[in-house]
């Protein structure tokens, strides 16, 4: 079933003011424009509370986030028929199906991400202290079509692959990227309002990524005339040797 009706408890109240409030952190961050991007978070009751499509999430209020089902097929039509989940609804349900400690997920179209996977950049993550401790893993997606279910299993492979701890971010060719929160630190119980603040918080650390990886080829081709591939030098690296992250390959 679809709801845009008042929340019925506490919890889920709490949800919907901490989805809100992750949509003013986005705007204010510059990294959501118009109605792009998108939030939800598990509910107590195993269903998802999501952002609807056509809003701008900087400008969001409680009631009007939309709570559906977690799979596919079995959401009814909403009770306002001028409201719809987001359209990338199907990348969150094959995320949380695919990864059962997850509690939020947050998309957005980064704007330094897009950028340089454009270019066909990709930024490695081991390059900077913080991602290199806080988001050590970054997968990258190529592109699929926005809310087709072929991006959604993409992704949602991307995001289970490899060895523990698993990635908390997905970089999307031309697309920005998806953050995951699990909301569980030191061994307490998970939060799921604390979910949403890490999935956010991921997603920021890879537009820094992106934006340092962006100026230091700029920085680095100017100064040194060394090319667009000159990048950040790793600490084992002597002054002058260049270390590379990856590039796409046009076809």
């Amino acid at each position: 079933m679809s709801s845009r009706s008042p929340a019925p408890s506490e919890d889920m109240a709490r949800l919907r003011a901490a989805i809100v409030a992750a949509g003013r952190r986005l705007g204010a961050r510059g990294l959501i424009a118009a109605g792009e991007g998108n939030i939800s978070v598990r509910t107590p009751d195993q269903r998802l509370l999501i952002t609807a499509t056509g809003l701008r999430k900087d400008e969001l209020a409680p009631a009007d986030l939309l709570v559906v089902d977690a799979r596919a097929g079995e959401a009814a039509p909403p009770s306002d028929p001028g409201i719809r989940p987001s359209s990338d609804i199907a990348i969150h349900r094959a995320i949380y199906a695919a990864r059962p400690n997850v509690l939020a997920v947050a998309h957005a179209h980064l704007p330094a991400a897009m950028a340089l996977t454009l270019a066909g950049e990709v930024p490695d993550p081991a390059f900077l202290p913080e991602t290199a401790v806080l988001l050590p893993s970054l997968p990258f997606v190529p592109y699929a079509a926005a809310g087709s279910e072929e991006l959604a299993a993409a992704i949602a492979a991307a995001l289970t692959h490899g060895q523990a701890p698993l990635p908390g971010a997905a970089l999307l060719e031309r697309h920005g990227a998806v953050a995951v929160g699990e909301g569980a630190s030191h061994g307490a119980a998970a939060d799921p309002v604390a979910a949403i603040r890490e999935a956010l918080d991921r997603l920021e650390l890879v537009e820094v990524l992106c934006r340092t990886w962006r100026d230091a080829l700029l920085v680095q081709a100017a100064a040194t005339g060394l090319g667009a591939r000159a990048i950040l030098r790793p600490p084992s690296a002597s002054p002058g040797s260049p270390a590379s992250g990856r590039r796409r390959s046009h076809t």
